[in-house]
């Protein structure tokens, strides 16, 4: 498959880079503050054209594709990897909202357009502390009886959990059924209790924590599908696809500004950039991001093209997130005592790199997902 950016997708990427450059990353360190910053800082995005990237013209999108939407994550997360996580976590979700439900009410697709402009915001409800990466270990469940949905049970480590507008819910569907269903809640239902704001190495600026569902009921018409699991691992599988593109903004990020400061800094008498071993230590990060980036274009063209998607979307996640890591480890190991400070630029794009290497299932389980597609072609069935 031959991957070809046309002028539109590369004009997307420079708007979102200069973007990135000119306004995130100088507000970068005080993001991690203050919520409210975050905030009007992601309006800000909505009003320069980065939400609702995947979400058809006629309900208010951009109609965007995978290949153009990755290109404006990179290109955002060179500038703070951590706003251009926020909002392709609200883009996705509006997204599916969107797009993958078929038969949705049109009391949901009324909430659309606001989520395509950002006005409105959501998140996403499937982890479960006890289950982890394993969706189908779901213990949260809903009855469904004369007067609604009631759903009871709890959702962890929910990013934005305090403040969306609306949770997309996936449980299953009455206690001991083994089928998962999605749901649509709407924030302040009775019933609906956040419980805690946990903080984190990086993304302070959002709320993260747990969700109580007890005794809490939602109309007939917010049901999503009636295939939870299904969708669930979709939405996972876009995640993967973009996750690694984050990843990759911030490995350049960490390259660009390492290699600015080794130019600067002179030990015995020359820049320390001249050295041989740290030339050879740049030039080995960098042949492995160009790699990253250009797996993230495949992997994109693939979801473009309608093939399947999950062995590529999680060698995409475990090569792009890895790649982050390793490069962000190694530029504040140069940086020297600078690396090792809270305050400093290179601090905070490690630990956005590992945050990476979590979301959307942790490397091992990018692994089981590769070695599993690998074993399938040669075990006999």
């Amino acid at each position: 498959m031959s991957i070809m950016l046309s002028k539109e997708d590369q004009a997307l990427y420079e708007k979102a880079l200069n973007y990135g450059k000119n306004v995130l990353y100088p507000a970068g360190l005080d993001l991690e503050k203050s919520s409210e910053l975050t905030r009007k800082m992601f309006l800000d995005m909505a009003k320069n054209g980065f939400c609702g990237l995947g979400i058809p013209k006629e309900m208010g999108g951009k109609g965007y594709n995978y290949l153009k939407s990755a290109l404006i994550y990179e290109g955002l997360a060179y500038g703070d990897g951590m706003m251009s996580f926020i909002m392709q976590l609200h883009n996705n979700i509006s997204m599916e909202i969107a797009t993958f439900y078929e038969g949705i009410s049109e009391e949901i697709k009324a909430i659309v357009p606001g989520l395509a402009d950002g006005t409105k915001t959501t998140a996403f409800a499937l982890t479960e502390s006890v289950s982890g990466c394993d969706p189908s270990a779901t213990s949260s469940y809903a009855e469904l009886r004369d007067d609604g949905y009631h759903i009871f049970g709890k959702k962890d480590w929910i990013a934005n959990g305090k403040d969306a507008d609306y949770y997309n819910v996936m449980v299953k569907d009455g206690k001991d059924s083994k089928n998962m269903i999605m749901l649509l809640v709407d924030k302040g239902t009775q019933g609906l209790k956040f419980l805690e704001n946990r903080e984190r190495l990086i993304g302070n600026g959002i709320s993260c924590g747990s969700l109580e569902f007890d005794n809490c009921i939602v109309p007939r018409d917010r049901l999503l599908s009636n295939n939870g699991f299904k969708e669930a691992l979709i939405a996972i599988d876009v995640a993967r696809v973009f996750t690694p593109a984050i990843a990759v903004g911030i490995a350049q990020r960490a390259i660009d500004i390492t290699a600015e400061y080794l130019s600067s800094r002179v030990s015995f008498g020359n820049p320390i950039i001249k050295n041989q071993g740290v030339q050879w230590e740049l030039a080995d990060l960098s042949a492995k991001i160009e790699a990253a980036r250009w797996l993230v274009y495949r992997t994109a063209s693939v979801m473009d093209s309608g093939e399947p998607v999950a062995s590529i979307a999680a060698k995409n996640k475990y090569f792009g997130t890895e790649v982050a890591m390793e490069t962000t480890v190694k530029c504040a190991q140069l940086f020297g005592s600078e690396g090792f400070m809270k305050d400093s630029r290179i601090s905070k794009l490690l630990y956005v790199a590992k945050m990476l290497q979590i979301v959307d299932g942790t490397t091992e389980i990018q692994k089981i997902v590769i070695g599993r597609d690998i074993s399938r072609k040669f075990l006999k069935k």
